[in-house]
């Protein structure tokens, strides 16, 4: 537990270094409509670039002018990474039909090729999406070898294919649902912190031991009435009966409830101080008076205070202690 605590320590503070929403270098002050572009690159190996990216949104009314995807405080457009920029127009360029991306191949070694998953770009005033969906390798030695591509505006009927929504909905249930994966995988934007993450796994796993130990004898007296109960059912060498089942019913039952409860007490935290979201803070440097344009539409949720963190803690202490004290005491009537 030490061991994983201290390399999620380490990512936790690494995960901060990926926060924030960058406002394109080549924005000009002069211009007053803005765009809200977020890249999502692929898991694969390699799939990260240091290669120079640049894209041509068109749309109906207007179209820019070459633009450059780039941060000077940190590196964008890593594995797996989601990277949200700001771009600033002159004036609405309407619907979105598509965008031309490519980069420059300037890289070295593998980290000239990207594999690019999807962009979505959302009209901070209208509030409206458009999803770019690509899944393709911009690469001189991968897939069809191209390094600049056209990516038309996805429809309806595109974003709700099976393969986009399964790797999306894959994507998230392993990078945030899975509470062991994310360990390893924790979108940096989340709140709910690999280290706290690590600490829910080791009060699972305790909590599991501790239940398991505690129902051994009646799981043993279960599997010796196996051979007199016509009613358990046997596949090959292995037999199960009813109050077997029911046993791991309750052992499951016991180790969710409280993991479920500090898990949910971790994810709802609020924040201790309150701060501007870093969309907000992106669009007051480039313009102070667009911070207020944007609006909140989110549903409220069920959030507990900053200070339940000491409640979450505590009660994984509580529960550990238990646990290694009940396998003890267990363990010395072996």
């Amino acid at each position: 537990y030490i061991i994983l605590t201290i390399y999620a320590r380490y990512k936790d503070k690494k995960d901060l270094e990926k926060l924030g929403v960058t406002p394109l270098p080549d924005n000009h002050q002069s211009d007053e409509y803005v765009y809200e572009i977020i890249v999502f690159t692929g898991q694969r190996k390699d799939a990260g670039t240091n290669s120079n990216v640049h894209f041509v949104i068109h749309g109906d009314e207007s179209e820019t002018h070459v633009r450059t995807l780039a941060d000077p405080h940190r590196k964008i457009l890593q594995r797996g990474g989601v990277d949200a920029f700001i771009m600033s127009v002159p004036k609405t360029l309407g619907f979105l039909n598509c965008i031309r991306i490519w980069h420059d191949n300037t890289g070295e070694g593998s980290s000239s090729s990207w594999f690019l998953k999807y962009i979505i770009i959302r009209d901070l005033q209208t509030m409206e999406k458009f999803h770019f969906i690509s899944q393709r390798w911009f690469a001189v030695e991968k897939d069809d070898g191209k390094i600049e591509r056209i990516l038309p505006t996805a429809s309806e009927i595109e974003k709700h294919e099976f393969s986009y929504l399964l790797t999306k909905r894959t994507y998230h249930s392993i990078s945030d649902s899975h509470l062991w994966f994310s360990i390893f995988s924790r979108p940096p934007s989340n709140r709910f912190t690999r280290v706290q993450r690590c600490t829910c796994c080791f009060t699972l796993f305790y909590l599991s031991m501790f239940l398991n130990i505690m129902y051994y004898d009646l799981s043993n007296q279960a599997k010796n009435n196996n051979s007199t109960n016509s009613a358990s059912l046997s596949v090959g060498s292995l037999q199960i009966n009813s109050q077997q089942i029911i046993i791991g019913i309750i052992v499951d039952f016991f180790t969710f409830v409280p993991s479920l409860l500090i898990v949910q007490l971790f994810r709802r935290l609020r924040s201790r101080q309150k701060q501007l979201s870093p969309l907000r803070q992106a669009l007051y440097k480039i313009k102070p008076h667009l911070q207020s344009q944007k609006k909140n539409n989110r549903k409220s949720s069920l959030t507990f205070p900053w200070w339940c963190i000491f409640i979450a803690y505590g009660l994984c202490i509580i529960f550990v202690g238990l646990s290694i004290l009940f396998i003890i005491a267990r363990g010395i009537e072996f």
